[in-house]
C-alpha cells in the first residue's frame, strides 16, 4: 500500500501584507491546506490571505511564539506539516520535492527510527537576494501530538514525553531562502525591538539562562547596538558548559569576535583571548577563524590573515554544525584575498588552487584568469601550442557558451596568449566571429 502524505503549510503573521502572496505561493498544488494564524494584523494579510484560499484563524498576541506555533499545529489536519514565516519560502523546485521526499522515507524507514523532523538548509539573503549566510532549520516535521514548540522566543520543536527526536538531514536537497534579515525589514518592523524586550523579560526571570544571553547578544547585534551585544555575549560564555548547544556556543564566540571587528577593536591580546576562549571550549564552528582573519586582515598582518582564512576553509569542508555560517557568504572574498596575497608570493601552485576556487563563484574575473594565464604560458611549450591550457579551461568554463568564448578570447589577448586565442576563436561560429570582432573590450 502506498503511503498517504497530506502536507499542512502553517505559519503565524502579523502585518505581512508585503510577503504574506509570495509565503502562499509555494505551497499551492503542494500541501492539502494553508494555516494562517494572525496575532493582529492592521494591514491586509487577512484579506489577501482568505483570498488566496487560506484557513484564517484568529489569536491575540500574547509574546510567546511556541504558544501562537502550536495552536496553529493544533488546527492542521495533514499528517506532515511545513512551518515556515512569512518572509520565507521554498523556491519552485525545491517545493517540488518535497512530498517525494516524504513518500521515500515512509516506505524505507523501520518505525523506530522513522524521523520526527527534516533538517533543511536556511539561506539568509540581503536586501538585494545575494546570499549573507547559511544555516539549517527543522521546518518540515511529522503532526503528532506530543511534538510541539518550546520558548515564548527562539522556540524550539521537541517531544513532550522526553523521547529522543529522530531527524532526516535533506540539507542538500532542501532549502529555504529568508529575506527576514535583510536590514529594510528589520527598520520597518521594529522586529529586534520586540525581540530584545521578550528575551529580557525571560532573563528577568532567569539570568543565568546562559541561552538567553546569546541570543540577546544576536538581537543587540542585529540592532546594531554593538557594545551591549558584546557585553551579552560575555555573559552568554561565563560558563560554557551550562551552554548544551554546541551550535549556540559556537555563535557566541563567533558573533563575539564579529562584534569586535565591527566595533573596530583594535586590542590583540583581548581579541585573541576570546578566541582561544573559543577554542578552548570547543567551539568548531569555521566562523570564528572566518572572523580572526578578518580582523588581522584590518590590522595589515597578511600572514595572520592567510593562517586564519586557510584554517577556516578547512574547518568548513568537514564541518556538520546548524548554526548560520558568515563565512558562506564571502567565499568569494576569501578565495579573491587568498590568491592576490598568493600573487605578491609567488605561490605559484597557490595562485591555481585559489584561482580556480574564485572564478567557479565568480567566473568573469579578469584579472584573477590573467594571473592564471601568464602561468599557464610559461609552462613548457604551451606559449605555443596552447593544449594543456585550452584543456585546463574546458573543465573551468562550458565552452558551449557564447559568453565563455568571448570572454576567455579577450583575456587571452590581454595575457597576450595567441596560440590560446587560437582555439577558442575556431569553437565561434560565423556569427559569434562577427559580433566579438565588433564588439571590442566588452569585459
Amino acid at each position: 500500500m502506498k503511503p498517504v502524505i497530506r502536507l499542512s503549510q502553517c505559519m503565524i503573521v502579523k502585518d505581512e501584507e508585503k510577503n504574506i502572496q509570495s509565503a502562499l505561493n509555494w505551497g499551492k498544488g503542494i500541501v492539502c491546506e494553508q494555516i494562517v494564524v494572525d496575532t493582529g494584523s492592521v494591514d491586509k494579510t487577512v484579506e489577501i490571505a482568505e483570498a488566496m484560499g487560506a484557513k484564517v484563524f484568529h489569536l491575540p498576541w500574547n509574546h510567546d511564539f511556541s504558544s501562537a506555533k502550536n495552536f496553529a499545529i493544533e488546527q492542521a489536519k495533514g499528517n506532515w506539516i511545513a512551518f515556515l514565516d512569512a518572509d520565507e519560502y521554498f523556491s519552485e523546485e525545491g517545493a517540488k520535492k518535497i512530498l517525494p521526499l516524504l513518500k521515500q522515507l515512509e516506505k524505507s524507514a523501520s518505525h523506530p527510527c522513522h524521523p520526527h523532523v527534516i533538517r533543511t538548509m536556511l539561506v539568509n539573503l540581503d536586501d538585494s537576494g545575494n546570499h549573507m549566510n547559511t544555516g539549517v532549520q527543522y521546518r518540515i516535521f511529522r503532526n503528532i501530538p506530543k511534538l510541539r514548540y518550546r520558548n515564548r522566543i527562539h522556540e524550539y520543536l521537541d517531544l513532550s514525553d522526553g523521547r529522543r527526536l529522530f531527524s532526516y538531514d535533506a540539507a542538500e536537497t532542501l532549502a529555504i531562502f529568508h529575506t527576514g534579515y535583510a536590514s529594510s525589514v528589520f527598520t520597518g518592523k521594529n522586529k529586534e525591538e520586540r525581540n530584545i524586550y521578550m528575551i529580557k523579560k525571560e532573563l528577568e526571570e532567569n539570568p543565568e539562562n546562559y541561552m538567553m544571553w546569546s541570543y540577546l547578544g544576536d538581537s543587540l547585534l542585529s540592532d546594531k547596538q554593538f557594545e551591549e551585544a558584546e557585553e551579552a555575549y560575555r555573559r552568554a560564555t561565563e560558563n560554557p558548559s551550562a551552554v548544551v548547544e554546541i551550535d549556540r556556543k559556537n555563535l557566541s564566540f563567533a558573533y563575539w569576535l564579529k562584534t569586535k571587528y565591527i566595533r573596530n577593536f583594535d586590542n590583540e591580546e583581548e581579541f585573541m583571548a576570546v578566541y582561544q576562549k573559543a577554542k578552548d571550549c570547543g567551539c568548531n564552528t569555521p566562523d570564528v577563524d572566518y572572523w580572526a582573519g578578518r580582523w588581522f586582515g584590518r590590522q595589515g598582518d597578511d600572514r595572520k590573515t592567510k593562517l586564519h582564512f586557510e584554517q577556516a576553509l578547512r574547518m568548513l569542508e568537514e564541518y556538520k554544525g546548524n548554526d548560520p555560517l558568515d563565512i558562506s557568504g564571502q567565499l568569494s572574498f576569501i578565495y579573491n584575498w587568498l590568491f592576490f596575497s598568493c600573487v605578491k608570493e609567488n605561490l605559484a601552485s597557490e595562485i591555481i588552487r585559489y584561482g580556480v576556487l574564485a572564478l567557479r563563484v565568480e567566473p568573469y574575473q579578469p584579472s584573477i584568469l590573467k594571473e592564471i594565464l601568464l602561468l599557464l604560458k610559461g609552462e613548457p611549450g604551451e606559449e605555443k601550442t596552447a593544449t594543456a591550457t585550452f584543456g585546463f579551461l574546458s573543465k573551468l568554463y562550458d565552452l558551449s557558451s557564447f559568453k565563455n568564448k568571448a570572454f576567455l578570447i579577450k583575456i587571452s589577448e590581454r595575457v597576450p596568449f595567441p596560440a590560446l586565442e587560437e582555439k577558442i576563436y575556431h569553437l565561434l561560429s560565423d556569427e559569434e566571429r562577427e559580433f566579438v570582432a565588433e564588439a571590442g573590450d566588452i569585459f
